[in-house]
């Protein structure tokens, strides 16, 4: 049976995932205001703290309990990696799945830890309305949400077209407005063949209409077997702008 999702799994990514990702250095991190967005059950938040970053995190699961959200967290990373794998078309080595869903749940604990020690670092709210006055970030990090959960007739995960373009286009522009900087990843299609994800051009485009600076820039890091079009998008804020249109 093709692999589809029919909702956002509980997954989350180590810090040396999120560097590589996002194509950063510890050292730019430090002395600027950052959000994770969706945070899920990633390590940055955790691992920032850590180094002494401002950093926050937000996500519409940040509502249930601790021990709700490792056992979600447990379940998705497993079930989901086993329905990746019986697929012929989505499936990787075993080597390389069993390394990946370990990394995620490396990431849990991770978060599990520090979502018990400093819940105020972990804010309930969702895409495409936050929470946050404008320009309340330095940088926003998204990862492994938007363009993701677009279609599997799109390159992405959802057995529905929900999450759509004009989805997209709203989720980023808000980003846009509580942060100077956003950066996403993946811009690559996760199923069917290699090739950009759909949105990503259109979306691009329209940034680059409002006035604002758009890269593709190459990844540091490389997901399973993506390892075509691994690039994250870069989206500077124009000065003077204001918040995004």
């Amino acid at each position: 049976m093709p692999f589809s999702l029919d909702h956002a799994v509980f997954f989350g990514r180590t810090w040396d995932e999120c560097l590589g990702m996002y194509a950063l250095k510890e050292s730019d991190l430090s002395g600027i205001k950052i959000l994770d967005c969706p945070g899920g059950p990633d390590a940055l938040v955790a691992e920032g703290l850590t180094r002494g970053l401002d950093i926050c995190a937000i996500d519409p699961l940040y509502d249930s309990k601790l021990e709700d959200l490792e056992a979600r967290g447990r379940k998705e990373i497993t079930d989901t990696m086993a329905a990746w794998q019986l697929d012929p078309d989505t499936a990787w080595g075993d080597h390389k799945a069993e390394e990946f869903k370990n990394l995620k749940l490396a990431a849990l604990d991770s978060f599990i830890e520090a979502f018990a020690a400093h819940p105020e670092r972990y804010i309930v709210g969702s895409l495409p309305e936050l929470p946050f006055s404008d320009d309340s970030f330095d940088l926003a990090l998204s990862g492994n949400f938007l363009f993701v959960y677009a279609s599997v007739e799109r390159g992405g995960l959802m057995s529905t077209d929900e999450l759509d373009l004009d989805f997209h286009l709203e989720s980023v522009r808000e980003l846009l407005r509580v942060a100077k900087e956003v950066r996403m990843f993946p811009s690559f299609a996760v199923t069917g063949p290699a090739r950009r994800q759909e949105f990503v051009d259109p979306v691009m485009e329209a940034l680059r209409s409002d006035g604002h600076q758009v890269d593709l820039v190459p990844a540091q890091w490389v997901e399973g077997d993506f390892t075509e079009f691994n690039h994250l998008i870069r989206i500077r804020k124009a000065a003077g702008s204001g918040p995004a249109s």
